[in-house]
């Protein structure tokens, strides 16, 4: 069995990548079409790509300040509890297409929370 210490420091890295890579699609307009869809002006890109970006670093920072994981975690994982709210309830689309968010959100938040 993998310690929890263990699993943490995985998540820590794994939200850490996704997120950089995530941010960076959004922030360049890659997926403006989905705003769009969500009747978000074109702003959003920008904050949302923002957000994501400045999560990913501190998820990566938080192993040498562990207080930047835990606002990181709270952050990203707000941050996808509003899409898969945004997904089910504007969107209409279908529940099995926020699962990405929630499990992102539910690790997020388990990082967080672990890091206290």
């Amino acid at each position: 069995m993998i310690p929890i210490v263990t699993l943490i420091i995985i998540f820590q890295a794994v939200l850490g990548i996704f997120f950089m890579f995530t941010g960076t699609t959004i922030i360049t307009g890659k997926m403006a079409n989905e705003f769009k869809k969500l009747g978000l002006p074109s702003i959003f890109n920008l904050l949302t790509g923002l957000i994501e970006i400045v999560g990913a670093i501190g998820m990566i920072a938080g192993y040498w300040f562990p207080i930047t994981a835990i606002l990181s975690g709270l952050m990203l994982g707000s941050t996808m509890l509003v899409a898969a709210f945004m997904l089910i309830v504007i969107a209409r689309d279908p529940f099995k297409k926020t699962l990405p968010a929630i499990l992102l959100s539910l690790l997020s938040f388990a990082t967080a929370i672990y890091m206290l």
